[in-house]
């Protein structure tokens, strides 16, 4: 085991860029002879010659221009991994997973993945399809790091839940229902209609609050056909399968045979919320929860939906 110190490969390539140990100690700022001491201490304690020195010149050993190349690697990887270190202490690397309901958000989830990505290059963000109640369960083990959520959670336990978004819910039609020229809908007006949503063993948060919204208007709807995805939903829709509540946002999915109507009076919302935990979060948790709240606050303000201060 040699005992060679970073500072002497600082010393090695001084004196090997300038093949001259004047030089070289000026350009370290040290006095010469402590420099060729250093030096030859290298050499002795990597039992090779770098140096082939003459009364005229100085030049690099064969053994001198690999050990070069090697110092300057070396030296490169250690600033390296200072710079990581630091970027990783800030939140700027790393890994992050971020849960979402495919059915509750069509804005927000979008438009921070992509701020986040730009604004922080070096970070690998995954993003992963999953209803409310599987990201609860992926916070608690730790497979995700933040979830966009639909309150309420069955198991809060150890975790920080906080309601970003409060957007109101449309009803999606087929092009050629009875009720697709009227300028909004009641809820209560919908009690004979077949309802088309998220499977309810998938703890998906849209299924718990339209389940709650019929209930509220005094009945229980009927439902068919159940799946996870949005563009089904809406494929089901156009093909006359029955209606969706959907959130407003999914008004920018246009779709042959379906339209959207708005609710009327009181406003029926659907909360979303972005939840993580309690202990030992991400280090790159603040910055995305920060481009998070950016953009929601930008899209209450555009759609005057209710904010959450």
């Amino acid at each position: 085991m040699t005992n060679i110190e970073l500072r002497h490969l600082h010393y090695f390539i001084a004196v090997a860029e300038e093949l001259n140990f004047g030089r070289a100690a000026e350009r370290l700022h040290i006095a010469q002879p402590p420099l060729t001491r250093q030096i030859r201490r290298l050499e002795e304690e990597l039992g090779v010659e770098l140096f082939h020195r003459t009364t005229r010149r100085m030049e690099l050993t064969q053994a001198g221009q690999v050990y070069l190349g090697e110092a300057r690697r070396v030296l490169a990887q250690i600033q390296e991994g200072i710079v990581m270190a630091r970027l990783a202490s800030r939140g700027e690397v790393g890994r992050l997973v971020v849960g979402f309901e495919g059915s509750s958000a069509y804005d927000i989830v979008p438009l921070s993945v992509k701020a986040f990505r730009e604004r922080f290059p070096r970070v690998n963000l995954t993003v992963c399809e999953m209803a409310t109640g599987d990201q609860v369960k992926a916070l608690q083990c730790d497979r995700i790091g933040v979830g966009f959520v639909v309150p309420p959670l069955s198991d809060t336990r150890n975790l920080m839940v906080e309601t970003i978004l409060r957007e109101p819910l449309v009803v999606a039609l087929p092009q050629t229902h009875t009720l697709s020229d009227q300028p909004e809908v009641s809820v209560a007006n919908l009690k004979d209609e077949t309802f088309i949503i998220c499977p309810r063993h998938h703890q998906c948060g849209l299924y718990d609050r339209m389940i709650s919204v019929c209930h509220q208007a005094g009945f229980s709807p009927k439902l068919t056909q159940e799946t996870n995805e949005i563009q089904n939903i809406l494929g089901f829709v156009a093909a006359g399968l029955g209606i969706a509540l959907l959130p407003a946002s999914v008004r920018h999915l246009q779709r042959a045979g379906v339209i959207y109507l708005p609710l009327q009076q009181p406003t029926v919302e659907l909360e979303l919320a972005i939840a993580w935990r309690r202990e030992n979060p991400s280090l790159m948790l603040p910055a995305f929860l920060e481009i998070v709240r950016e953009f929601a606050h930008q899209i209450s303000e555009q759609n005057n939906y209710l904010t959450t201060e």
